[in-house]
C-alpha cells in the first residue's frame, strides 16, 4: 500500500529550506515549504483518526481509506477553530474528552488553522513574499 507518510512531506519541507541555506533564495521552495509543513500535518490527522476509528493494522482496506477520506479541509478547519477557541457547537461538545481539550489538542487545532491559512497564501497569492524564517518556522 503506499499510504502517504507525513514524514517524508516534513522531510522534504526541510530540503527546499537546505537549498534555501546554500544561497537558492526562491520563492517557489518557500512556497512549497509552507504547502509541505500544512499537508504533512494534515495526513498525520488523517492516519490518526483512520486508525482510531478502523484499526492500524487493516490499513488499505477499503473501510480504512473511507475513514482518511472522509475528512475535509474545510470540516478539519472548523472543528480545529472550535477547538482553539473553546467554542465548541454543542454536536461536538458530546464528543469532548472529559475535562476538555488538552493544550497539546489545541496547539494541533491552532497548528491546523494557521498552516492552512499560510498554504493558501503561499498557493494563491502572488503578491506575497515570504522568509525563510517563516518557513522554518512552520516547519
Amino acid at each position: 500500500m503506499a499510504l502517504i507518510d507525513p514524514e517524508h512531506l516534513f522531510v522534504q519541507a526541510d530540503a527546499f529550506l537546505l537549498q534555501i541555506d546554500r544561497g537558492s533564495l526562491r520563492q517557489a521552495d518557500l512556497r512549497r515549504a509552507f504547502s509541505n509543513a500544512y499537508y504533512g500535518l494534515f495526513h498525520a490527522i488523517l492516519t490518526a483518526a483512520a486508525d482510531e476509528m478502523v484499526g492500524r493494522r487493516v490499513r488499505g482496506s477499503p473501510i480504512w481509506t473511507l475513514a482518511y477520506r472522509s475528512i475535509s479541509h474545510q470540516r478539519l478547519r472548523i472543528l480545529c477553530e472550535q477547538i482553539d477557541k473553546n467554542n465548541l457547537k454543542q454536536k461536538i461538545r458530546s464528543c469532548e474528552p472529559t475535562g476538555g481539550f488538552d493544550v497539546h489538542m489545541q496547539t494541533i487545532a491552532r497548528a491546523v488553522v494557521e498552516l492552512q491559512d499560510r498554504r493558501h497564501a503561499a498557493d494563491y497569492d502572488p503578491s506575497l513574499s515570504f522568509l525563510q524564517t517563516d518557513a522554518r518556522a512552520a516547519l
